[in-house]
């Protein structure tokens, strides 16, 4: 799609015409705009270089068409998609275009254990964390702990923007899949002679993933359709060795009544784990009048070996006579990494709200093929250079995914181990 937008020309990627039932039809020929932020000026928002200086993000443009590409540790299609940004790179560099990747929220937290960032601090070691891990030559820069690029451009972890010298956006795409953006350039800046191939790149290739979602004496088994809560530690700028996340059932928001999701894990870039030469985990529950929980405080059971970094998780049926207020949980163990081990405490409130972090819960498996499925960047299925994405679903750059549906109820998973008094 082209449109002029304030004098400057725009090349707003689009969806492909949606089927029956969906926004567009593709008889009619109708479509509609990227969701990203896709014209008019980038707006003046805060970030920071990788090594932790603040600057505005409209500050890094100067004069030069400058290409921002979102990303995180823990969304694949990212995985798959940041290889052709690299060769893109390489083939512009000469041409003067400037690329910037932007390292944003979490889009699958908890994929390959890695947990939300709850300070700058952790950010940036989650950033350096995924320039070690995908081998990037291309800059990056941290998006603010409250998300201040990706609220107002509107991205997921996989949006692709080019920005003019003027700090007009002339181009944009939810999801970065093809060829879509070296168009744009070439319309903009100019063609390429002989570009540059993902395989001449010699990327890491990216270790397989393998998800896991069973009932286990330290895990429970989770349905699709939880939503994942608003939590906030109670001391953010304080090391939580281990991290909690909260998820839902629907109704539990809806009426008071339903099953809570407590998982606790031990965060990767701390390198932390579990002793099992110690106490267990605990997990207390404070509790507003007329609501209670089952079980509102438990122990959890030992991982194999003295140690593992395995999550801790755990199934709580709540019943309350209303919508429910925040609750407080003090989580109760040894903080563990290299070199140091000690008892701690940290605090969180849970709201009973959907947290906003563009996240998705545990049904991010679903159609992404076998399990265990590994890919080389670039790749889909393992194929390096392939721009097909290997997702189920997604149909070409910039389609907008449909969210993921409720599924059958999971069974009520069986680590709910040593409850105590409720205190």
């Amino acid at each position: 799609m082209i449109c002029h937008c304030g004098g400057a020309l725009t090349l707003a990627q689009q969806p492909r015409n949606q089927g029956a039932g969906g926004q567009g039809n593709a008889g009619q020929g109708r479509s509609r705009q990227p969701i990203v932020l896709s014209e008019g000026q980038l707006p003046d928002t805060d970030a920071f270089t990788a090594d932790g200086k603040p600057i505005k993000v409209r500050d890094l443009v100067k004069g030069k068409y400058t290409v921002l590409k979102t990303g995180c540790l823990t969304c694949p299609e990212f995985l798959r998609a940041y290889a052709e940004l690299e060769a893109t790179a390489k083939d512009y560099a000469d041409k003067d275009v400037q690329f910037y990747y932007v390292f944003q929220s979490l889009r699958h937290p908890e994929r390959e254990g890695y947990v939300q960032a709850q300070n700058m601090s952790e950010r940036f070691l989650q950033l350096a964390e995924a320039k070690k891990k995908l081998g990037t030559q291309v800059p990056w820069i941290a998006d603010t702990i409250d998300d201040s690029f990706r609220v107002a451009m509107k991205t997921n972890s996989n949006s692709v923007f080019v920005i003019s010298p003027d700090s007009e956006i002339v181009y944009a795409a939810d999801r970065m899949n093809g060829d879509g953006l070296r168009q744009a350039l070439t319309k903009l800046v100019g063609p390429v002679e002989n570009p540059t191939s993902v395989r001449d790149l010699n990327l890491p290739q990216l270790a397989r993933f393998q998800p896991t979602n069973i009932d286990s004496d330290i895990r429970v088994q989770r349905p699709d359709g939880l939503v994942i809560l608003v939590i906030t530690p109670t001391k953010p700028e304080e090391t939580y060795f281990v991290k909690l996340r909260a998820e839902a059932e629907p109704q539990l928001l809806e009426t008071g009544k339903g099953r809570l999701f407590l998982g606790f894990y031990p965060d990767p870039i701390h390198d932390a784990h579990w002793n099992n030469l110690t106490p267990g985990m605990k997990y207390v529950l404070e509790l507003p009048d007329g609501v209670k929980a089952d079980p509102a405080t438990a122990v959890a059971n030992k991982g194999p070996g003295d140690s593992d970094t395995q999550p801790r998780q755990f199934w709580v049926n709540i019943e309350g006579d209303k919508t429910l207020d925040d609750i407080k949980l003090s989580l109760h163990y040894y903080a563990c990494s290299p070199g140091m081990c000690e008892a701690m405490t940290h605090e969180y409130t849970i709201a009973f709200t959907a947290e906003d972090k563009n996240s998705r819960t545990f049904s991010f498996n679903r159609g992404q093929g076998a399990a265990g499925g590994g890919m080389r960047p670039g790749g889909a299925g393992g194929r390096p250079g392939s721009g097909r994405p290997g997702m189920s679903g997604r149909a070409g750059s910039g389609r907008l995914g449909a969210g993921g549906s409720a599924g059958p109820r999971g069974q009520q998973g069986r680590n709910r181990p040593q409850p105590t008094s409720n205190e």
